[in-house]
């Protein structure tokens, strides 16, 4: 049966996989964590869609300014 909570562990180690086999940098594996996030936060609110700054207001200490800032944005 798929909970929530195993859906979340199942996101969580299907990006670990990719993390463990592709030799990405800082900017890649940031990128992969904030979409992981972003899904989970999805789930969790039970919304169709969202805005990026809301997923990082609610999922980082770092203001959305900040995080976008780790790609240049």
């Amino acid at each position: 049966m798929l909970t929530l909570e195993r859906v979340e562990r199942l996101v969580n180690e299907g990006a670990d996989i990719v993390l463990d086999e592709l030799d990405l940098g800082d900017r890649d594996r940031d990128l992969l964590g904030l979409a992981v996030v972003s899904m989970i936060h999805l789930l969790r609110e039970d919304k169709d869609s969202v805005e990026l700054d809301e997923v990082i207001k609610g999922r980082y200490e770092a203001s959305p300014a900040e995080v976008r800032n780790w790609w240049d944005w």
